[in-house]
């Protein structure tokens, strides 16, 4: 009898023993593998965290070989390289990796992912940087979108048919907010290239060489005096204006039907005249935005655009100083109907203007924001 007791409670230790043994088993396990799911999500975290300080300052990349950040109850390592995997990743670049490693107690797993920066959204018939545009044409229509890192004062309420974004502290409504608009508003100012940069990427020596060697000759007439005071047409080529002043019947023609027509007006922060008319192109935007033709403003003075004649154009008049002070002056006193973009410092609108966006060529420097660009690779993968 005592035997058989015995016998069973052996038995009983022998089951009490394994289930012990199965449950701090299935403990252990169940820890690890939570761990290890924590892990996967602290180095997604990180990536996103990435994506996050790169869209705010690609300058801020943390680079190689990473930066550790404590997180809840782990950590991650984050860095950033070239598509061809090499070190520091070049921030000027839209296209990278970003590895991040996500550690938790003795878990740790790594992820790639392809990043690439994608343009700030807004199709911009008009755009405004730091500065106060008046707009008080009553029948001002806009097929596209307006945006400004500044302030836009409607006295009158012009049509827009796209939205109206606000990007930076500085951007807003002046004065009482206009209702009726789709609006969106983001806390980083959209930044753009100069004029002087853009020459400077045109050729070597910028508005400086193009004062000198350009195409005037060229137009029909021929520009004397870097001065456009009559009827004048225009090939394809640069042509350097450091005046121009049309009246009544008198207009620009683009002939750009063998290539873009550039017309550049300077010198840098100059004040020379800049009455515009006409502009009507032989191969419209709309047909070949190859052959695009584009008024760059380089002067204090600005552009002021008369007439009732159409404008296929894009127009550029942002330039800054020796000290870093944004100018750049679009004015509209005619109703035209200009195909295009105007981006300006400013630019107020006095007529009835019809602007119709037809291509995105002129863009801001940079990106919108950097996101997932359809590539996600776990390193060193362990098998479970």
């Amino acid at each position: 009898m005592i035997i058989g007791v015995l016998f069973f409670l052996l038995i009983i230790s022998v089951l009490l023993v394994g289930t012990g043994t199965l449950t701090v088993g299935h403990q252990s396990l169940a820890d690890a593998d939570s761990k290890y799911s924590d892990a996967l999500n602290l180095a997604e975290a990180g990536v996103n965290y990435e994506f996050r300080k790169l869209t705010q300052n690609p300058a801020n990349a943390d680079q190689y070989p990473g930066t550790t950040y404590t997180f809840g109850n782990g950590s991650f390592k984050v860095y950033c390289a070239n598509k061809d995997g090499t070190t520091p990743w070049d921030t000027s670049s839209g296209s990278l990796y970003v590895t991040c490693a996500g550690t938790v107690d003795t878990e740790s797993r790594t992820v790639k992912v392809s990043v690439k920066g994608f343009d700030p959204p807004g199709k911009f018939a008009i755009y405004t940087m730091d500065s106060i545009s008046i707009w008080r044409g009553s029948a001002l229509s806009i097929a596209g979108d307006v945006g400004s890192n500044g302030q836009l004062d409607f006295t009158a309420s012009p049509q827009i048919t796209g939205s109206v974004y606000f990007n930076g502290p500085n951007a807003g409504w002046y004065g009482t907010p206009p209702t009726g608009y789709n609006v969106s508003t983001a806390s980083n100012s959209l930044s753009w290239k100069t004029v002087s940069e853009v020459a400077n990427s045109t050729v070597t020596g910028g508005l400086t060489t193009l004062a000198t060697t350009n195409n005037n000759a060229n137009a029909n007439p021929p520009i004397v005096g870097n001065a456009i005071t009559t009827d004048v047409t225009l090939t394809a080529g640069n042509y350097y204006i450091t005046s121009m002043n049309l009246t009544g019947n008198d207009q620009i023609h683009f002939d750009n039907s063998k290539g873009p027509v550039n017309i550049w007006l300077g010198p840098e922060g100059g004040s020379g005249t800049a009455n515009f008319r006409g502009g009507t192109a032989a191969v419209p935007i709309a047909s070949n935005s190859a052959y695009a033709n584009h008024i760059y403003v380089a002067t204090q003075s600005g552009l002021n655009l008369a007439g009732n004649q159409t404008i296929d154009a894009l127009i550029y008049a942002y330039n800054k100083d020796a000290q870093g002070n944004e100018y750049g002056y679009v004015q509209n006193s005619g109703n035209p109907t200009l195909n295009g973009q105007i981006i300006a410092n400013k630019v107020d609108i006095n007529g009835n203007i019809t602007i119709n966006y037809e291509t995105d060529l002129i863009k801001p420097k940079g990106f919108g924001y950097y996101g997932y660009d359809n590539s996600w690779t776990e390193l060193n993968l362990l098998v479970r």
